[in-house]
């Protein structure tokens, strides 16, 4: 198996995913320590690493290696798909090396976690070792897309991956894993681990959002002016904001949308269109401050049969969040503020004829008013790659 694997021609293809990991870009080496000015203390662990991967893994990686949910969610899928001295398993986007050493504890034959960062990979390599686990895990300093059949003992039997974003699709996950099935780095019935993932949106009444997003007046005074620029165009983290979706008030307009829906073994790019448009029914009535957007990944631990009693389930739904701070601190949520005035360019003339004046009464946001019954009119537009999503309502 090893020789004919090495010897395979795998099928070539030129091809970048959208999101790089933190680290792994060519252009991405700027030193952390030169943010700073000369009379301050950096130590010497994280002076010359790349500021991005500092900031990465400062920000969200020791969240999501602290999300014991998660690690079972993992380490759970992996036992029921290890046959222990049998299967042989792949990880993209390795990381500290946390999955590949749970493939390892429970008995892969062997293991190659590949990660695109140089840092992660030598701390990956040194938890590998404190673990007393090199001998069964390889660690490659690569991108998944420039992987080769020759770089692997054989076509593995499981990947694993857990590259997801704030969003489902927000590190490219799809980009990565379709490509190494599409240049047959896989074999046909390699188990990819999880398999199955939907990104949903749901539309909110928040008023605690307003005390963010929007000002109206303070004393008597009007400021609602201002209002003119609050973004309503774009996607953003909760966790910019500075709080958590399950813990503050809010009530679901409706049941969620599911807006994309994907099995990680068959979808491929291009499966959902790039401007999509949803009837959807009032559960409730009120005002739609923002849409909000979690996903939901999930897979079996039965190889013949799918059902509830064999499914498990990884969420960022704020229902599901609400005792994991560690998730909501990772991932969270993200939401979109919603305006009902129909979205129109402006033209470049009308953009310059348009700089200094006073921004007109009309152009600030209307509110989305939905009423229990009736239905509605939902779009979604997103990049090609869908990494990127937009919302009109």
């Amino acid at each position: 198996a090893q020789a004919s694997a090495a010897n395979a021609k795998p099928v070539k293809r030129a091809k970048t995913a959208g999101f790089i990991p933190p680290g792994a870009g060519k252009n991405d080496r700027n030193a952390f320590g030169r943010q700073f000015d000369r009379h301050f203390h950096v130590p010497d662990r994280i002076a010359l690493a790349p500021t991005s991967l500092v900031e990465a893994v400062n920000d969200f990686h020791y969240a999501m290696m602290n999300d014991t949910p998660r690690n079972e969610f993992y380490y759970n899928l992996l036992k029921a798909h290890i046959i222990p001295g049998e299967t042989g398993v792949l990880e993209i986007g390795a990381g500290s090396g946390l999955l590949s050493m749970m493939a390892a504890k429970l008995g892969a034959k062997w293991v190659v976690a590949v990660e695109g960062s140089k840092e992660m990979c030598e701390l990956a390599k040194c938890n590998i070792a404190q673990n007393n686990l090199q001998d069964k895990i390889t660690v490659l300093n690569m991108l998944s897309t420039n992987l080769e059949l020759g770089d692997l003992p054989a076509r593995p039997d499981v990947l694993v991956s857990e590259i997801f974003g704030t969003l489902l699709l927000g590190e490219s996950a799809l980009d990565y894993i379709e490509d190494v099935r599409h240049r047959k780095i896989l074999k046909p019935d390699t188990k990819i681990i999880p398999q199955h993932g939907v990104q949903y949106a749901v539309p909110i009444e928040c008023p605690t959002l307003d005390k963010i997003c929007g000002v109206s007046s303070w004393n008597g005074i009007d400021l609602s002016m201002v209002n003119s620029l609050r973004d309503t165009a774009s996607v953003v983290f909760t966790k910019k904001y500075g709080f958590r979706m399950s813990t503050i008030p809010f009530k679901r307009l409706s049941e969620p949308i599911p807006v994309l829906s994907i099995d990680f073994a068959k979808t491929k790019m291009g499966f959902a269109a790039d401007k999509q448009n949803f009837k959807v029914k009032a559960t409730e009535s009120g005002t739609a401050h923002a849409m909000l957007l979690f996903w939901k990944s999930e897979d079996y631990t039965s190889k013949t049969e799918e059902t509830d009693a064999n499914k498990l389930v990884m969420s960022t739904d704020p229902a599901d969040t609400l005792d994991n701070f560690p998730r909501d601190m990772q991932w969270g949520q993200a939401i979109q503020l919603l305006d009902a005035t129909n979205p129109i360019l402006p033209t470049e003339e009308e953009e310059s004829s348009a700089k200094g004046n006073v921004i007109p009464a009309s152009a600030l946001p209307q509110p989305v008013v939905w009423t229990k019954g009736e239905e509605y009119n939902v779009s979604c537009v997103s990049s090609d790659d869908h990494v990127i999503l937009q919302f009109t309502a």
